[in-house]
């Protein structure tokens, strides 16, 4: 009996080790906790921005998550409880306090007649199979403003209206990729030094044309295929961050100089044929 009886207790003791080492809690249905970081956006932020706002979503086939902030009091990290699996996160990053960019989904794109916004977009696809996790937030510049200056001192602005179009009106917030439809704006407003400026959206193609229109007559006097040159000189539409451009225009010699940001050298062309 008394044999039997550590045996016995031997055996319980041998299940309750066995049960103990391989019953686990059952922590499927909890959430992933995601620490947003915001510090590379607060600190690519220019001082004059400070009206502005970040907006962030997760996405995944069943929900999406959004938050805004202003980026005068964005907090520097946040943590966010998700539903587990893989999920997209998309941030905008912008200077117009009273727009949801994301309310309609992640395709943006502007009016016919108006410029597109000074937007900024990170977006990664992020592993909350686990029950934490981290996201830097670094958002890329997706417009292009070019920058129009002329040998005659403000000509521009006292004979021309311009109008830009092109069939780029956007683009997709999840991938960056270029939007399809009309795009046109005016451009008639010189600033203190005399330049036009203008942001245009992510280009899918060469075709953005540049129009020349009388002052007075309300006639269309030539036109400029800004567009082709963009791409000749080495324009990359598929560029996370979007460079600016400035283009001086001679109108004596009808030639338009054309320089990339950051590039060392002018590109030169015809304005008109």
């Amino acid at each position: 009996m008394k044999h039997d009886y550590y045996r016995m207790t031997g055996c319980l003791l041998a299940l309750w080790i066995c049960v103990s080492c391989t019953v686990r809690e059952d922590r499927s249905d909890c959430p992933c906790y995601v620490d947003l970081d915001y510090r590379q956006v607060l600190l690519s932020t220019r001082a004059d921005d400070a009206a502005g706002r970040v907006e962030v979503a997760f996405y995944d086939p069943a929900c999406c998550w959004t938050a805004a902030h202003a980026l005068r009091s964005c907090p520097e990290e946040e943590e966010v409880a998700v539903e587990k699996g893989q999920l997209q996160v998309v941030a905008v990053v912008h200077t117009h306090p009273w727009q949801h960019f994301l309310e309609a989904g992640t395709q943006i794109v502007c009016e016919p007649g108006n410029e597109i916004d000074a937007l900024s977009v990170h977006t990664e696809y992020v592993d909350c199979r686990g029950e934490t996790t981290r996201c830097l937030l670094q958002p890329h510049k997706q417009f292009t403003t070019l920058t129009f200056t002329d040998e005659q001192d403000g000509a521009l602005c006292r004979q021309y209206h311009m109008v830009i179009r092109g069939t780029t009106c956007g683009f997709e917030a999840t991938d960056f990729s270029a939007v399809e439809g009309p795009y046109h704006c005016t451009i008639q407003e010189a600033d203190e030094s005399g330049a036009i400026r203008v942001r245009v959206p992510r280009q899918k193609r060469d075709d953005l044309l540049l129009e020349f229109w009388d002052k007075k007559e309300q006639r269309l006097v030539f036109t400029c295929p800004v567009g082709l040159y963009l791409f000749a000189s080495g324009y990359d539409p598929a560029a996370p961050d979007l460079p600016d451009c400035t283009l001086r225009i001679d109108f004596r010699q009808a030639l338009l100089y054309l320089l990339i940001t950051d590039w060392n050298e002018e590109t030169i062309y015809r304005l008109y044929e």
